[in-house]
């Protein structure tokens, strides 16, 4: 009896669930738990199996080989869960869509964290068993259907696989896994690995028409035409020149618990922080991402209320040139504007943005006039200061200044030989190995040279005979893993292993904070110190100059920036920064009134 059609059969029936145990296991980095998983998330194992299925028989059918309809997708799943579990453990998010949209930098990303890319035992074990599985189908070889039923078989199949991209069945199924979903992890969680980023796609397709209707009030085209008037209220002798320095992972480390220090590592921020007004900064990120963040400083909007698959750095084009930011405000008023950034234009596209939403000038590391001195894998961040001030020089004085500036030094990743000397400001702690505080000197060191060159411009500035503002701010907290790989947050007790979905508020909170500080040199009296975030840090930076807001900015102080400071999925801070997963009662509307207004003013014509 031949008992290859049997065989052939059972292939391509279990294929779909080796895979999808595989590439669970890989994301999870736990075999049990990964199966637990798929049975207790069967519509997910269902749907996985239709879409995996579809490719799988439409290759069978037309190549009636089990072994080449089944490794295409199998190599795709598993490589998918491994670079997102990668991404997971480097900055604390899973692979999005929006990461598509740095694809062309794949070897630049991943080059920042080469050291965290190694594959667990478990992958190891999960990708072998995926491939003795492939192995099987071409030793045993493949019951070849005939051609004729063969071709049958693939367009049936194909049809089934091409509906998955159309509004159909698929779609609403993969919609409804997606329902209660606030982010990646999330949907990761309810749907898997891999399908998740499916039901993400979906959801965006089900929501693309749903954009028309907004902003009835139409705010979105008198704040464009606000935003874009001639304004000329700057004056040479009131408006201070900003220095806004968004400084690589920058924050307290000091405040980290369980880390002692015999000599303080931020000596200038520590002192500075005395007589300025401080305090924490909440980020959009974790990690990584300073685009994302960057763009939230400049506008005032929010990518957790765009499109899935969205960000405020992978808009059309065209959008950033009708976008109200703080950088086109200050233009109009009359300022020179120009942006710095110590590395390379790779990422993030900002050589098309930052011209686009109102910088006159942008620099890149091969741009700088003061030669950049390397200090780890970057350029340092006193040279960049050097490079900041050399600007500053030759700044036409008739006019006030914005010089926005974008550091690197401290940038991932974190390793003993990464300076190839020691900080000098040794960390003990009771919790971390000899071996975990080498790798943690490494961060102390780049937080320390960013605290220098803050010391540098604010001498600097203090003598220079203008009003200054100086803005000097961290993006993100830093990711690091210690020796064994596990996260130092984890290991300190800030935050716990496992899906960030289930941690209390208050535990996102304190993975979001960095740190940030506004200094001048002309004010009598200081504001009080306030929790900032990366959404509404730069229109606070614009009050503070006395400029008169334009309408745009003045409608977000009165209606949205009283009452919310960060927005992040299902992640809420009031104004006072206050975290919680619940929105007010009260400020549900206004946050509806905000979304309408951020999807009409990027979305519609």
């Amino acid at each position: 009896m031949n008992r290859q059609p049997v065989y052939t059969l059972l292939g391509l029936l279990l294929a779909p669930l080796v895979v999808l145990w595989a590439s669970q296991a890989i994301w999870l980095n736990d075999m049990a738990q990964a199966l637990s998983w798929m049975t207790g998330h069967l519509p997910a194992v269902g749907l996985f199996w239709v879409l995996f299925s579809s490719v799988s028989f439409t290759l069978y059918g037309f190549l009636r080989r089990l072994f080449w309809a089944c490794l295409p997708q199998s190599v795709v799943c598993l490589v998918f869960a491994y670079a997102s579990r990668c991404k997971l453990n480097i900055n604390g998010a899973p692979i999005q869509l929006s990461d598509f949209s740095l694809m062309g930098n794949l070897g630049d990303v991943a080059g920042y964290a080469a050291d965290q890319l190694l594959p667990t035992v478990t992958a190891v074990v999960a990708a072998l068993a995926v491939l003795v599985m492939l192995i099987l189908f071409l030793c045993v070889g493949t019951w070849r259907i005939p051609a004729p039923a063969g071709m049958v078989l693939g367009s049936l199949a194909m049809a089934l696989l091409l509906s998955a991209f159309y509004p159909g069945g698929l779609q609403t199924a993969a919609v409804k896994l997606d329902e209660g979903c606030y982010d990646q992890m999330e949907r990761n969680d309810q749907a898997g690995v891999c399908l998740g980023i499916y039901t993400a796609w979906s959801q965006r397709i089900h929501t693309e028409n749903t954009l028309a209707s907004l902003d009835s009030a139409g705010l979105a085209d008198y704040f464009r035409t606000d935003a874009a008037q001639e304004r000329n209220t700057a004056s040479l002798e009131s408006n201070p020149d900003i220095i806004f320095i968004t400084s690589e992972a920058f924050f307290d480390v000091t405040r980290l618990p369980g880390l002692t220090f015999a000599e303080d590592p931020l000596p200038v921020f520590h002192t500075l922080s005395q007589t300025c007004t401080n305090g924490r900064f909440l980020s959009n990120t974790y990690g990584g991402g300073t685009g994302w963040v960057e763009m939230e400083l400049f506008t005032a909007l929010t990518s957790s209320l765009l499109m899935e698959g969205d960000t405020l750095s992978t808009l059309d084009p065209a959008v950033y040139e009708t976008l109200p930011t703080t950088v086109r405000f200050l233009e109009k008023a009359g300022y020179s504007t120009l942006a710095l950034h110590s590395h390379t234009a790779e990422l993030y596209d900002r050589q098309t943005i930052y011209p686009a939403i109102g910088f006159d000038e942008i620099c890149f590391i091969d741009d700088f006039w003061v030669e950049p001195q390397r200090c780890g894998d970057y350029a340092s961040d006193e040279s960049f200061a050097r490079e900041i001030i050399a600007r500053y020089e030759a700044r036409d004085p008739s006019v006030p200044a914005l010089i926005y500036g974008l550091s690197m030094e401290n940038h991932q990743s974190y390793y003993p030989e990464k300076y190839g000397e020691p900080s000098g400001f040794p960390a003990q702690c009771s919790l971390l190995s000899q071996e975990d505080l080498d790798y943690l000197d490494s961060l102390v060191m780049g937080l320390h040279h960013a605290d220098a060159s803050l010391g540098i411009l604010t001498d600097y500035f203090s003598r220079c005979g203008r009003p200054v503002m100086l803005v000097f701010v961290g993006d993100h907290l830093p990711s690091m893993n210690l020796a064994d790989g596990e996260d130092i947050y984890t290991r300190l007790g800030i935050s716990p292993e496992g899906d960030s979905s289930t941690w209390a508020p208050e535990t996102l909170a304190e993975i979001l904070s960095t740190d940030y500080l506004i200094w001048t040199n002309y004010e009598e009296e200081i504001p009080a110190d306030r929790t900032e975030s990366c959404t509404f840090l730069g229109l606070h930076v614009l009050q503070r100059t006395g400029l008169p807001l334009n309408h745009y900015f003045a409608w977000l102080e009165e209606n949205i920036a009283s009452r919310m400071l960060l927005n992040r999925g299902r992640f809420f801070a009031d104004q006072t920064g206050t975290p919680g997963y619940e929105v007010p009662a009260d400020a549900q509307p206004l946050l509806d009134s905000y979304t309408a207004l951020e999807q009409s003013l990027v979305y519609s014509n």
